[in-house]
């Protein structure tokens, strides 16, 4: 523990260092600026202030003065800073505390009273640097969470007629989105895009819940119908606890079947789907089925769409939305790139948005398909 005495070597600066030494604190280093602290104070030091004394002479004259030194000390290093003087003006002791002072030691001394605030201040400053601590451990673990859903997401695949690309830019709080696909057999491919309502901790940890339970229950049940049914009662019975608040789903479930040149959907108030053909055709799938999660049971509408040639298949959650500001897609620039395969069509699509340099409120995901029967 150091602390900083800054003000014109005096009998108050000598009494100073005297009264921090009665209280067990010896490691007091004495300068005569504010200019001059920061100048000569080394980083390592720096990290072991806990306490500046700005010894001043206050007066109406210099107090804004006075107030843009208080303001560079507290853009230096946040500490708390005591302020000691003779002047005890309310307006000049208002303007000092509005500067970002901690407390006030007025001339002159009484060690009773320096002693109690000083100690104050330094409880103060242990509680500020355990927050401090917490908040950087909390940081790295929502990193490594964050990496640890990334992780969750599908990597691109490549069939003989499939192509499965996807893009998820994470908010600057854990989020709720995700995509799979599986290749059930050598004619059917699945794909699930699903956004959990909401944001952080609760939200990611029901998205991986759900993720969890992809593999199995989409291979297995394959047909949108019994899938999106049975997901709908995984995540209803997930959070029957009345004390903990429900979850509810949004997504998008396609089967492809190369075989017959069919597309199968079930959307569940999620956003709607384009579907686009060769010769600049587009095709909607758009929601048809309730939000997942709210009733034990709900009534499930599947859609066929058949397909011959090419098409692209481009799915999308609702942070793409409130990235495009008028709340609709840009088909004009997923025709321009009809020529190119999904992967080159993202990158170019994230560089056009600056998805990775920005930081976003919600998740963004965008997932490619490309058909070609």
């Amino acid at each position: 523990m150091s602390v900083l005495i800054i003000g014109n070597v005096s009998n108050d600066v000598l009494r100073t260092q005297k009264y921090f030494n009665r209280i067990g604190i010896t490691d007091v280093h004495s300068f005569s600026a504010v200019g001059t602290v920061m100048d000569f104070i080394s980083d390592d030091l720096k990290e072991s202030i806990d306490l500046i004394i700005f010894d001043v002479k206050l007066t109406l004259r210099n107090c804004e003065e006075i107030c843009q030194q208080i303001d560079l000390l507290n853009n230096w290093i946040q500490v708390p800073i005591l302020l000691s003087s003779t002047y005890e003006k309310t307006i000049i002791i208002d303007r000092v505390f509005d500067a970002g002072i901690f407390d006030f030691i007025l001339k002159p001394f009484d060690f009773t009273q320096f002693k109690a605030r000083v100690h104050v201040a330094l409880k103060y400053r242990k509680e500020a640097k355990l927050r401090m601590q917490q908040e950087s451990n909390w940081l790295k673990d929502l990193a490594i969470a964050k990496k640890v859903q990334k992780s969750a997401f599908t990597p691109s695949l490549r069939l003989e007629h499939i192509e499965f690309d996807g893009v998820y830019v994470t908010s600057n709080t854990l989020g709720g989105d995700m995509y799979c696909w599986f290749k059930i057999n050598d004619d059917l491919t699945a794909v699930l895009l699903y956004d959990v309502m909401g944001h952080g901790i609760a939200a990611s940890l029901v998205t991986m819940s759900i993720r969890s339970l992809l593999r199995g229950l989409i291979t297995r049940l394959i047909d949108p119908v019994c899938v999106i049914s049975e997901l709908n009662r995984r995540i209803y019975e997930l959070f029957t606890d009345e004390d903990i608040d429900r979850f509810l789903v949004t997504a998008i479930y396609i089967l492809i079947d190369t075989k017959n040149g069919s597309l199968h959907y079930v959307n569940a108030s999620h956003p709607a789907g384009l579907l686009f053909g060769k010769y600049g055709e587009t095709l909607s799938l758009p929601p048809n089925t309730p939000i997942l999660g709210l009733f034990p049971t709900i009534q499930i509408n599947k859609k066929t769409v058949q397909l011959s040639g090419w098409h692209r298949i481009i799915l999308y959650t609702d942070g793409m939305l409130s990235l495009m500001g008028n709340q609709t897609i840009d088909i004009g620039y997923f025709h321009s790139y009809a020529s190119q395969d999904n992967a080159y069509a993202l990158q170019k699509f994230s560089q056009k948005y600056d998805l990775f340099e920005n930081n976003y409120t919600d998740d963004i995901t965008v997932v490619s398909i490309t058909i070609t029967l």
